[in-house]
């Protein structure tokens, strides 16, 4: 974090500035941040309208719980960002359908920026306007066709998303409503300073205001909240700062917040008006946690005499209150605040015309269900008789009271069955067509754009908007939008999709933790009994396990639990097919229809600490003992290995976290827990100047990444070569289920494999355990218990 964050509200209530404004706050990532969250910075401007009430406490829970949800979400940016929207959305919509708060409702205009390094990005929900400047000028970002009405109006969320890369002294604008005056200011702002930008702003209109300004200046990592163009407040990045003072040259001290939330929360209670019986009526103050309810307004009095109709009992309970208020009296954070666009009491008022109409529309359609239900009823009791042979018995049946019942269970049946229909044939087209139609506005707005980043977030907005869609309809449009989508954004960011398809018709159910695949068959590790099975090609173009196939440890020989497997070169002394090893270094050689044979090479001088892998290169055995930060190397005579070992390091050794590697030649690979690779070359001339680079920066040479940690996210568990002749290295990312090439020495990122996505796609959302490639270029993947394959990997 090298940018600091100077964060200014402009807000004017009735003419009066006051200080502090609520809504506009910015957070460090917390300690328990999600995955991906930890380098992340969030701004957050929020402006309700409505006609509800709300408290200064409710208004910090509501930015607050923004801040959590997009700090709990892990992966890329714009998930966190449409997930903290989400939940705002939801909170708010709960509240406004709720029947205690009948009347009233609360909306929310909701911008976020999100801050890492250099590269903001920022969700707009609502009419919110967006402006950045900087040394390339100024840009307005507004699109309310696509950002909708604003959080709590309905289950359809809308977002706009845009990206724009800052630096020193840029300056962000964020306002719900912008003044007329403000139009021409900021069509051609070239601010000289953001003091100049502030007064100028401030001193246009004296409209009602309600903005936040952010510049951003070189520094630490501070995020400081502005009083005019003074800090107030300062928060401290998650690491201990370098210097002791802000960025701000202009402020005098800076003060350490000891909260996320950068700004002050109470805001003075507005002046009582004593003619308002409305102050004269009790309150009761309740401590609850969030979301609380909105306080509803009380009407006033209707005249002297309904207050003297109030009976005894009534105004002994209301004296009795008093004293409850007088012993709880609110604090002033608590008091009600007024705010742009928030009434602060709603008075007893004629229902909009709208209303009305609305209403009546409700009454007619429950009408006519009934007549519907009557009439339906009538021909039933008219029709059923008809079936019975004389008129005497039709009497005794319409009399009787089990046909009563039959009609009474049927009708309600027969009703909600048509209005299930009716959902389904209208109610679910319509969120579909919302939904698709955002989809296509967003891949407008991607072909548009020209920035790589903007290009890779906007498809990503597009693929979940078609999320949403087709989870109410799947039609040939929204399929071939998907298709384009997703291949736009795999080329961006250097995917190659591969179509896998499962191994056995009845899934084996083995904890495979290694595989090992020749051109005639493939071997997994069982990790729970430490032993070796063979699965060779069926006749339905899958795999069947090999019977005959004996590669048990401790059966007749000493062999404990095997830790490992590799295939052997045609020619070895033992005509085996495969090599396991166990923690103690015992070797045993396997093949079909034989038992397995054991071979017992000799320790090394120091003696085994615990193996953990091996590799087998030019006939030689490379093996790593982890715990004692040693690769011992045996001379192979046709793949037997009965000669001391010679030690592979110098004077540098590798870390205990090794967990896995490869060699080529006298170049070793070495893959660590933490993710990191380091590079080990072997000097035969002068073995103590053999060296290690750790660790190895990896390079990523796709522009669409420009502000996300591709590498730092993943998680590899396994390194491995490409089938020859392709000298690339490939790392096994399981969570992701990616597998990544990269070019040797250089590190470089070349393409990624996945699967495809969708339903054809058979491999379920698990890590991946284990991956192996064939010489003749199958991709195999073990996930759940059951292996996958893709023939023809590239």
């Amino acid at each position: 974090m090298t940018l600091d964050i100077n964060l200014s509200p402009l807000y004017r209530v009735q003419g009066n500035e006051p200080d502090d404004a609520l809504g506009t706050a910015a957070f460090q990532p917390p300690q328990n941040s999600a995955r991906g969250r930890e380098q992340d910075r969030l701004i957050v401007y929020l402006a309700l309208v409505g006609n509800a009430v709300v408290t200064t406490s409710e208004y910090r829970a509501l930015v607050e719980s923004v801040a959590d949800a997009f700090y709990q979400t892990p992966h890329s940016i714009t998930n966190a960002l449409r997930a903290a929207a989400s939940s705002l959305n939801q909170t708010l919509l709960n509240r406004n359908l709720s029947p205690e708060h009948r009347g009233e409702y609360a909306l929310a205009w909701l911008a976020l920026a999100a801050l890492r390094e250099q590269q903001c990005i920022f969700s707009l929900n609502g009419p919110v306007h967006a402006y950045s400047f900087g040394a390339n000028g100024a840009r307005h970002y507004f699109e309310p066709t696509i950002s909708g009405r604003g959080a709590g109006a309905s289950q359809t969320l809308n977002i706009y998303y845009a990206q724009a890369e800052v630096s020193a002294d840029d300056l962000l604008l964020f306002c719900g409503r912008v003044p007329d005056a403000w139009n021409a200011a900021l069509q051609d702002a070239q601010p000289t300073s953001f003091a100049a930008l502030r007064r100028r702003l401030t001193s246009l209109t004296s409209e009602d205001l309600n903005a936040a300004l952010i510049r951003f200046a070189d520094g630490t990592g501070l995020v400081n909240l502005l009083r005019g163009t003074t800090i107030a407040k300062t928060e401290e990045p998650p690491q201990p700062a370098t210097s002791d003072s802000p960025s701000n040259p202009e402020a005098d001290s800076a003060p350490t917040a000891d909260a996320h939330f950068a700004q002050p929360s109470a805001y003075p209670q507005p002046a009582a008006d004593e003619d308002d019986p409305l102050n004269k009526l009790p309150r009761k103050a309740e401590t609850r946690d969030f979301p609380a309810s909105i306080p509803r307004a009380k009407p006033k009095a209707e005249s002297s005499a309904e207050e003297e109709s109030v009976n005894a009992g009534v105004a002994e309970k209301i004296e009795e209150e008093k004293t409850v208020v007088a012993e709880e009296a609110p604090t002033e954070s608590e008091a009600q605040i007024p705010l742009p666009r928030v009434a602060r009491r709603r008075e007893r008022q004629e229902p909009a015309p709208w209303m009305r109409q609305a209403a009546k529309g409700v009454i007619s359609f429950m009408q006519s269900v009934r007549v519907a239900s009557a009439e339906s009823g009538e021909r039933l009791r008219r029709f059923l008789p008809r079936l019975l042979p004389d008129e005497e018995r039709r009497s005794e049946f319409l009399s009787s009271a089990s046909f009563m019942g039959f009609l009474a269970a049927v009708i309600p049946l027969i009703i909600v069955t048509i209005a299930i229909v009716i959902y389904l044939r209208f109610g679910r087209n319509e969120q579909y067509e919302t939904y698709y139609n955002q989809a296509a506005q967003l891949e407008q707005q991607a072909l548009k754009a020209s920035d790589p980043v903007e290009q890779r977030v906007a498809w990503e907005n597009v693929l979940e908007n078609l999320d949403q869609a087709e989870k109410h309809s799947v039609t040939s449009d929204s399929s071939k939008l998907r298709q384009e989508a997703q291949t736009r954004r795999d080329q961006l960011l250097g995917i190659l999709r591969m179509q896998f398809s499962p191994a056995f018709s009845v899934k084996p159910n083995v904890n495979i933790s290694r595989m090992a695949a020749s051109e005639s068959g493939l071997y997994l590790l069982d990790a729970e009994k430490g032993e070796a099975l063979r699965a060779v090609p069926s006749g339905n173009g899958g795999f069947e396990l090999d019977a005959t196939f004996n590669c048990k440890p401790g059966v007749g020989n000493p062999v404990g639990h095997l830790v490992d497997i590799l295939t052997l070169p045609l020619v070895n002394i033992y005509d085996a097919t495969l090599l396991g090893i166990d923690a103690g270094g015992n070797l045993l050689y396997c093949k079909p229809g034989a038992t397995p044979q054991t071979g017992l090479p000799p320790p090394p001088d120091t003696n085994w600490g615990r193996v953990t892998r091996f590799f087998m290169n030019a006939g030689n055995l490379y093996v790593l003992d982890a715990p004692k930060r040693a690769v011992w190397v045996y001379v192979g005579k046709e793949s037997a290995f009965v000669d001391r070992p010679y030690f592979f390091f110098g004077q540098q050794t590798p870390t205990q976290d090794a967990i896995d590697f490869v060699v080529s030649g006298d170049e070793m690979y070495l893959l660590h827990s933490d993710g990191r690779v380091s590079f080990c070359s072997y000097s035969r001339i002068n073995t103590s100047a053999s060296n290690c680079q750790d660790p190895v920066k990896k390079a990523n040479p796709f522009p669409a990444y420009k502000n996300l940690d591709l590498f730092g996210e993943a998680h590899f568990t396994q390194i491995l070569f490409a089938a020859p002749p392709d000298p690339s290295l490939l790392l096994l990312d399981a969570e992701h289920q990616t597998v990544m090439r990269f070019a040797p020495r250089a590190f470089e990122l070349q393409n990624q494999f996945q699967p495809t996505t969708g339903k054809v796609n058979p491999i379920p959302p698990s890590p991946i355990s284990a991956v192996t490639v064939s010489p003749d270029h199958v991709l195999y993947l073990a996930a759940d218990g059951q292996v996958y394959f893709s023939a023809n990997m590239p």
